[in-house]
């Protein structure tokens, strides 16, 4: 048996296929619906049938992950055939449609309206739209966002076992659900943000199975049935600080790269998913004589020119004018608290946040509270700090929303009042 994935050339993109063979007689060919852009397969490893590392195709990851995965099932379900003694040409391809193409879309919405159980909806919902367009964002769900899902679905499930609900139905949904759901997390001590974002994704599974039909609930659109979270006090490096990390002295390659990756982060505001595309095929822009970083970004698909600071500059130079390498996000998390200590970012810091029905007060050093999110609301505060007016910052970060952007904003109250002081109204 054997189980290979190739590269059909095309004139705007290149279609992966799957080509199945076991012995002699048996063998079926078949597009995945997976596709790479036309002058990347040149990354294609053509001996493994995955693509490889580096490279700069954007979800070359979810792509291989999902070859890895169909190429298990469909293996597992020829020996299934195998050991039933029901090895046939007609049942390799039934079952290699069914792990590759899955239902047809005709069959997926018969079966929805038919899922009445919220968990074998939730289910549903996070594997149809990995590979399909959401009704939302017209594209298929990332990784983040399918994580964040899964999450809220354990959640759910912890709560309906905890409660000793069996097959809990959209009907079943009202008012003493929801303040059942949240007094579950909060005995638990889980953050408000938390809970507020499982209220939001069990929201919006609800929405979603009204309209198609599924339900005639209409507790979701009530007042009471609303996502609720909190502003907490996350810290940003001021300019000092990250001059500290610039300066200190790494013999480690990785710890280097990292840190360099971690500066680019404070002095672009790129979310980490738009950071760590750029990084993978890095490109510029000039205009006059100045340069900028281009990309798309991720979230909202719009063009951003980012502009090239002295700060940026000073990586470049110390890289012979290349940008430092990809770095994923868990490892950058790992290490640069550890350098953020080196760097003597050691005093406290006090985050405040509501766990469980308490607020309460975390005290630590700053360097245990740096993470790659630190970047992007250092540099949204650094620039507004700088006088940048939030309209301009909100073009380079990606920010569409006002209130959202005021979350990353750190400065305090005094800073703010300092700056509106300048100007003649209240001279």
């Amino acid at each position: 048996m054997k189980v290979n994935f190739k590269i059909r050339k095309g004139k705007k993109t290149n279609t992966i296929l799957l080509d199945f063979r076991h012995g002699r007689t048996i063998r079926y060919r078949t597009t995945t619906g997976l596709t790479i852009r036309k002058g990347s397969e040149k990354y294609w490893d053509a001996k493994k049938g995955k693509i490889k590392k580096p490279n700069d195709i954007n979800n070359s990851d979810s792509i291989n992950k999902q070859l890895n995965e169909w190429e298990n099932d469909i293996e597992k379900a020829i020996i299934n055939l195998i050991n039933d003694n029901k090895l046939s040409q007609l049942n390799c391809v039934r079952e290699i449609k069914k792990i590759i193409k899955g239902e047809s879309e005709e069959e997926q919405d018969s079966s929805v309206t038919k899922t009445k159980v919220i968990l074998d909806f939730f289910d549903w919902f996070v594997k149809y739209y990995s590979k399909n367009n959401s009704p939302t964002t017209n594209k298929p769900l990332t990784s983040g966002t399918i994580r964040t899902y899964k999450n809220s679905r354990n959640y759910l499930s912890k709560f309906l076992k905890f409660k000793g609900y069996n097959k809990f139905s959209f009907e079943d949904v009202d008012e003493q659900f929801y303040h059942d759901f949240i007094s579950f997390g909060k005995t638990r001590n889980y953050s408000l943000n938390y809970i507020g974002s499982n209220i939001q994704k069990l929201k919006t599974i609800i929405s979603y199975a009204y309209d198609k039909g599924v339900h005639k609930n209409q507790e979701f659109k009530k007042r009471y049935f609303s996502k609720f979270s909190e502003e907490i006090n996350h810290p940003y490096l001021n300019e000092v600080e990250l001059e500290k990390i610039r300066q200190l002295k790494l013999s480690c390659k990785i710890e280097d790269n990292i840190r360099d990756v971690f500066l680019v982060g404070c002095y672009t505001g790129l979310r980490v998913g738009d950071l760590t595309k750029f990084l993978k095929n890095p490109k510029t822009h000039k205009k006059g004589d100045k340069y900028y970083i281009k990309l798309n970004q991720n979230k909202t698909g719009n063009e951003v020119y980012v502009p090239i600071n002295s700060n940026i500059e000073k990586v470049l130079n110390k890289r012979n004018g290349k940008f430092p390498d990809y770095i994923h996000q868990n490892k950058l998390n790992a290490i640069i608290k550890s350098i953020a200590k080196r760097a003597k970012i050691t005093t406290d810091y006090t985050l405040e946040k509501t766990l469980g029905n308490e607020k309460v007060s975390i005290t630590k050093p700053k360097y245990k509270f740096v993470s790659s999110h630190t970047a992007r609301r250092s540099f949204c505060t650094n620039a507004y700090n700088a006088g940048v007016p939030p309209h301009l910052i909100m073009v380079i970060s990606g920010h569409k929303s006002e209130k959202v952007f005021d979350n990353y904003i750190k400065a305090d109250s005094l800073r703010k009042a300092m700056q509106a002081a300048d100007y003649s109204y209240f001279q």
